[in-house]
């Protein structure tokens, strides 16, 4: 997606795979998909996913023992954060974290559970409302 073109409203604009070693899950998803890879924040932690140009996602450290099972991350983007945070809740889900900056110009992100503790990150470019 082009930095002049809004991402789409209520459907999933970033994810985030997981993996024990960052250089070599970097070597692989290269060799597989031919993906390149940005710095983003922690480089020993995590690395966002070119696609070409464009950043599509995050590859991210785990513990050695986490389970093979573990998900894959997802992000919703919402128009608005706290009112979708508000409705997680009054539909008997849970907020586990509020709106947190993602940095830079990349906008803010929170994660919500459902009834079931599964979990669903969320994002948005737009600002809290005043």
């Amino acid at each position: 997606m082009s930095e002049s073109t809004p991402a789409p409203l209520n459907t999933v604009t970033w994810w985030e795979i997981p993996t024990t070693d960052l250089a070599a899950g970097k070597t692989f998803y290269a060799a597989v998909l031919g993906w390149s890879f940005t710095s983003f924040g922690d480089d020993e932690n995590y690395a966002g996913i070119l696609n070409g140009e464009e950043l599509v996602g995050g590859l991210y450290r785990v513990e050695p023992d986490t389970p093979t099972t573990s998900p894959v991350r997802i992000y919703v983007n919402v128009p608005d954060l706290e009112a979708t945070l508000a409705a997680a809740e009054a539909a008997g889900g849970s907020v586990l974290t509020p709106r947190e900056e993602v940095g830079g110009d990349m906008g803010w992100w929170a994660e919500i559970a459902d009834p079931d503790g599964r979990w669903l990150g969320l994002c948005t470019g737009s600002p809290a409302a005043g």
